[in-house]
């Protein structure tokens, strides 16, 4: 693991980063902008954003903060011929500069409503000076990115990273002097650890146990809506998938609700459209359009007398075989796959799951193999494009991209187009309702579920806000929050 973001763009990374090395702005799970290391962000031009930096601001080695230093961040951050991971966030950035002792002026390749935004969760600034004396090493235990953060990173090792209060921090200082993240991979592990007092405050990983962890003595639970859709993928270029009959048939075959309760107990959602409400927060014209749209989307419940009707009007009344990818112990894939198994045994479909290693499925969905895939995308800002743009779109079809369903219509190319370039937002949002109800209508993609973000506090320990998933793995405000009781 590396924690130079770049090179290991992961949420565990982010959480703990966030902590040192400061963003630029801050975003709100409704999709707000405020300030962090910039006290102003202006856009002249539709294809140019002017960065203000604060003044006064020391890294933790007590010096100066420079826009030389975000300057270098930010192009070490779209870098993608050198491999950074998060390039893909700021595609539309074309180069960034500094234009004043002060200042820094992104250049955008074409107009785009979201580069702020995308900017505002990868832009993680350190300092330069030692990111560049550090080329080969930076981001691991000898080379750990320098930042102007409420705390420094003074330790880094296999199972664990220790972090002490900044004490040339420019803001507000945390009540808390010094934070451990300890790596625990099993949740009945950390539970333990809760109970003895070694740890206070988690993660959890299975959210069926977390039941177990409110029953933890002075243990606090802490549910934040995330922006995450599951789903399974249906190539309609892949033979019997290519028959609309019997993607609505596949549709209607799996259980939902049941696998749900299985796989999450009370911490998921379903969904009834291919993103969750808040992701559409962005774009939505007034509060609660976005879940009224979706609620009116056809949906697809579990009904095998439909999805026999449905199979009986395709070309494959009969049956038809089909392999699918799994990853074994994930509920949106290995359970919706056992499940619309055995379901559609009934109907003379034989369903065969296959199991994958991780590395196997990142392989064989980075690759853009053929056939279905199961899937989850985390949006990383309240968005479509964050989901929508990606899973559609003819330029989506290809290897790194995620339409996977290998499925586009001129109707959908156009919203599509309208829904990535426009910067109009009642332009986006009509394009954004044409492509999600031209999904549930051809059902190129069956949704799945929106899991929840769960985090627990110990005895002793409570958050003194309501927080979002924004505040806990991306801007790093989670620890502002936290209170001795």
């Amino acid at each position: 693991m590396s924690l130079d973001i770049p090179k290991h763009y992961d949420g565990n990374v982010m959480q703990i980063m966030a902590l040192a090395t400061e963003k630029l702005e801050h975003i709100s799970a409704e999709g707000k902008l405020t300030p962090g290391l910039a006290t102003s962000a202006t856009q002249p031009t539709p294809t140019t954003i002017v960065y203000t930096i604060r003044s006064g601001v020391k890294f933790s080695d007590g010096s100066a903060l420079t826009a030389d230093d975000v300057t270098w961040s930010l192009q070490h951050l779209i870098d993608a011929k050198a491999g950074a991971q998060t390039a893909g966030n700021a595609s539309s950035v074309a180069g960034v500069e500094s234009t004043g002792p002060l200042e820094v002026t992104v250049t955008l390749k074409f107009p785009d409503a979201t580069a702020r935004s995308n900017l505002a969760v990868i832009g993680f600034v350190q300092q330069a000076k030692f990111a560049k004396a550090h080329p080969k090493d930076l981001g691991t235990p000898t080379a750990v990115p320098l930042g102007t953060g409420p705390y420094f990173v003074a330790t880094y090792g296999k199972q664990a990273v220790k972090l002490i209060r900044n004490p040339h921090y420019w803001g507000t200082k945390p009540q808390v002097d010094k934070i451990n993240f300890t790596f625990i991979p099993q949740d009945n592990t950390g539970q333990l650890a809760m109970r003895s007092g070694s740890i206070q405050g988690a993660l959890v990983g299975n959210l069926k146990t977390s039941g177990q962890w409110k029953a933890i003595d002075g243990s606090s639970l802490y549910s934040l809506p995330s922006l995450s859709s599951s789903f399974i993928s249906l190539d309609v270029t892949d033979g019997p998938l290519s028959d609309i009959h019997v993607r609505k048939a596949i549709a209607h075959s799996i259980d939902r609700s049941g696998v749900m309760t299985a796989g999450y107990g009370k911490e998921a959602d379903l969904l009834t459209g291919m993103v969750p409400e808040g992701v559409l927060t962005g774009v939505e014209p007034t509060p609660n359009a976005a879940k009224e749209f979706l609620d009116g989307l056809p949906q697809y419940d579990f009904d095998l007398a439909k999805a026999k009707e449905e199979l009986a009007l395709s070309k494959y009344p009969k049956g038809f075989s089909l392999t699918i990818p799994v990853l074994a112990g994930v509920p949106y894939s290995e359970m919706a796959i056992l499940n619309l198994q055995q379901n559609m045994k009934q109907l003379g479909v034989k369903i065969t799951p296959k199991t994958q290693s991780q590395n196997q499925y990142v392989d064989s969905v980075y690759g853009h193999a053929p056939g279905p895939q199961t899937v989850l995308l985390v949006a990383p800002i309240p968005d479509p494009v964050s989901i929508i743009g990606k899973v559609t779109g003819k330029a989506n079809i290809a290897p790194r991209r995620f339409n996977l369903a290998n499925w586009t219509t001129p109707e959908t190319e156009a919203a599509h187009t309208k829904l990535m370039t426009s910067m109009d937002k009642a332009g986006r949002w009509e394009a954004a309702q044409t492509l999600l109800t031209a999904i549930a209508e051809e059902v190129p993609y069956v949704p799945l579920y929106n899991p929840s973000v769960v985090a627990v506090l110990g005895d002793g320990y409570t958050f003194d806000k309501k927080l979002t998933f924004f505040d806990l793995d991306v801007n790093g405000t989670w620890v502002h929050a936290l209170k001795a009781r």
